[in-house]
Order: structure tokens, then sequence, then C-alpha cells
């Protein structure tokens, strides 16, 4: 069954070969960006009372910008997403109806595509920006590793909650896309979806700079699941127990999501309505 869906995933991580200068401006940019937070970091630290030798929500300086890097190119390398563009064009030029009646499942052509391009970027970008990364923060002492043993099970629980957050992604960005069934602002709807995922995965700021009761109900949201749990689970902030805790919750997230996304893409396909048509 799965043979089905093989050219999908074939066909995602080719057409990202295919805009090679596209990943190198996306690269430029995400290099700027870092940059950009590590200066606004230092600012913030220095003028914060202890100076550079603070904590500030439980983030050191060191840690802070560790977590500012780290999280860039988490990123970058998960949520490369159309799934939402994908399904908002099969709307407006009447093809979503070829899909409905083929034997394959409209949800399952999308998982195969992301996890196409979720390998391929992890391959080609991912293995080499978290070396570097990683090489980098562990070696002028910005990341310390008590244990090596210790770090390699980390990476371990990392690279499985990568995936369950590039899978949450992918999901969320589905039904985003179902809900174009209902209105035809996909840009709204793209900018609210973006907004939302930065705000509450920790991407802009980490959960721990807001208030203890928004941050204890974020948790519990598949936000958190996203991004920046991986990234904690990565520099070790988390113990094994914690690291288990928060990849259940996103598992748990993901079957919901799924189920929920079902239901509704089966009302939503009774009222489509194509654009001009």
């Amino acid at each position: 069954m799965l043979k089905k869906y093989k050219p999908f995933l074939r066909a995602s991580a080719m057409d990202l070969m295919a805009y090679k200068f596209n990943i190198l401006i996306w690269v430029i940019v995400t290099i700027f960006e870092v940059v950009c937070l590590i200066f606004l970091w230092l600012a913030v630290y220095s003028s914060s009372e202890g100076g550079m030798d603070a904590s500030i929500n439980g983030f050191t300086y060191k840690e802070m910008i560790a977590y500012v890097v780290l999280t860039t190119v988490f990123g970058f390398v998960t949520f490369n997403n159309d799934t939402m563009w994908h399904i908002n064009q099969d709307i407006i030029k009447g093809t979503i109806g070829n899909y409905v009646i083929k034997p394959i499942s409209y949800r399952g052509k999308f998982v195969a595509s992301n996890l196409g391009s979720f390998l391929m970027m992890g391959l080609l970008f991912g293995l080499p920006l978290y070396g570097i990364s990683l090489g980098v923060l562990i070696g002028i002492g910005f990341l310390p590793i008590v244990s090596v043993w210790d770090f390699i099970a980390h990476i371990g629980l990392f690279l499985v909650s990568s995936v369950l957050a590039c899978l949450l992604n992918d999901t969320i960005a589905y039904l985003f896309g179902i809900l174009c069934f209902y209105t035809s602002s996909a840009w709204g709807l793209n900018s609210l979806k973006t907004t939302v995922i930065s705000f509450l995965s920790g991407a802009l700021l980490p959960l721990a700079f807001f208030s203890p009761i928004f941050r204890d109900i974020v948790g519990y949201m598949p936000f958190a699941g996203m991004s920046q749990n991986p990234i904690l689970i990565l520099m070790m902030k988390y113990d094994y127990w914690q690291s288990l805790k928060v990849i259940l919750i996103s598992l748990a997230w993901l079957i919901i999501l799924e189920l929920f996304v079902k239901l509704l893409f089966s009302h939503a396909i009774k009222k489509v309505t194509v654009q001009g048509g």
C-alpha cells in the first residue's frame, strides 16, 4: 500500500533539488537572521541586572544563543511545507476532484510529499548545519556536554521529536488548507497559521519567558512540540523523563489532529465550490 505514495515522496525530494538557488537564498537569510538575533540578545543581557552572567527565566546568555541558533536551523530544515497552498490551488483549479476519485488518500499524498522534503532537507542541509552549529557551540562552551553517551541518547530523542514536529506542522497546514474550502482568503489563513505557530511553538521566544499559567497551558498544546521541545531535548535541558513526556504529548496531538482533519475534510468536500466555474 505504501508503494502508492513513493512517487510523491520522491517527487517532493527532487523538487527541492530543482530549486537550488532558492535554497541558497534561504540559507543566506537564515544566517543573517541568526546574526541579528545574537546581537539582540547580547543587548538584552548586557543591559540586564547581573550583565552577561545573568540568568533570565532559566536561560543564561550562552544557553539563549545556543537556543536561537538551533531553533533557527530547526525551522529552516523542518518547516518547508506548501500543503496549504497546494490544497488552495486544487480548490481554485477544480483538480481536487481528481484526487477524490483516485485510489489514493488525499491526506496520504501530502504526508508522503512532506516527508520527502523533510528527508532531503535533513540530509543535504540538516546534517551539515546541525554538525557545524553543534560543533561550534560545544567548542566555545555555549553548549556544555557532561556525558558523550548522554548527548548521543538525546540526539536520538531529538530525531524522534523532529519527525513528530514535521508531521504536526504538516497536519496543521493541512487543517488550514481545508479551511480554504470555506473561504477564498488563503493568504490571510496562512498569515494566521504562521503567526500562531511562531508565537506558540517557542520559535520566536522560549515559552519560559511567558507567564506560568500561559506557559503551562501552551506546554500541553501541540505547538511546543513543533520547535521548542525538540531543541530543549537537543540542548539536554530536558532529562529522559521530560523528553519522553513531551514526545508522547506530540504523538497524542498528532493522532487527535489527524482524526479531526479527516472528519473536517469529509464535511468540507461536500461543500467545495470551484472558483470561476
